[in-house]
């Protein structure tokens, strides 16, 4: 594996490569990431939904492992997801490129993602698939985020994406497909346990309610919870996190 100076070194390369790929390859990847994520959050629901009773955190439990299946396609099959995309500040403080194209990018995989997740939704809607246990499921679950105070959301948010963006931090010092896997696979089981926000999860999840007939309007899913959600996730994701291994690892190490 990569030492954590040579981690902290990595995500720079890898961010470059990021913010100089071409507009169009950013978007479609993001969108792949979009639909991922959702995939993986749907595997979580059937599990989850389907052990009631004294069994109940058994099923989230075997759904904290399957939620990061969405992740991992990301890492390995390669994609845009915007929360593990924050790292690419780390770049930027390490001056190695400005920050206008770091929020150029972060906007166009933040859009890319929304189209996966509502593709997704048009898709899994379609299937006829949800059952009566798992629809409900998804319904309460998703008037609970939306009714979420501001600083809870983001407050959730960030405790998120501190988890997610280490995932994907943690994977780059892999050098086999099966260490990469484990190393992306445990922040996010930690995170999917304890209830944490990610706003690219609930791109799918809050409007798939909406479809199913949850009470949910267009602005509660916007500014209830994707808003402060988001702010969270890029406080956790794109500042704590890169700040504090770019301070520990790179700065004034040239």
């Amino acid at each position: 594996m990569l030492t954590p100076k040579e981690v902290a070194s990595e995500t720079c390369k890898i961010g470059l490569a990021k913010v100089t790929k071409k507009n169009s390859q950013v978007i479609i990847s993001a969108i792949l990431a979009g639909m991922f994520i959702g995939l993986g959050y749907y595997g979580y629901i059937v599990l989850a939904s389907g052990a009631t009773g004294e069994f109940a955190f058994l099923g989230k439990f075997l759904g904290a492992f399957v939620f990061p299946i969405g992740l991992v396609l990301i890492l390995i099959a390669g994609g845009d997801l915007f929360t593990g995309n924050c790292l690419i500040t780390m770049g930027y403080f390490n001056k190695q490129y400005n920050l206008k194209i770091v929020i150029k990018n972060l906007y166009l995989v933040f859009i890319g993602n929304f189209i996966g997740a509502l593709f997704l939704v048009g898709l899994m809607y379609l299937s006829n698939i949800i059952t009566t246990d798992t629809k409900e499921y998804i319904i309460e679950l998703a008037e609970k985020k939306v009714h979420l105070t501001f600083i809870e959301a983001v407050a959730r948010g960030i405790l998120c994406n501190i988890l997610v963006a280490l995932a994907v931090y943690i994977s780059y010092s892999g050098k086999t497909i099966s260490s990469r896997i484990i190393a992306a696979m445990l922040p996010v089981l930690l995170f999917v346990v304890s209830g944490y926000e990610h706003s690219i999860a609930n791109m799918f999840l809050i409007p798939m309610a909406k479809v199913l007939g949850g009470e949910i309007t267009v602005f509660q899913i916007l500014f209830n919870n994707l808003l402060p959600v988001t702010i969270g996730n890029i406080i956790g994701g794109s500042i704590i996190i890169p700040l504090a291994y770019h301070y520990l690892f790179l700065k004034n190490h040239h």
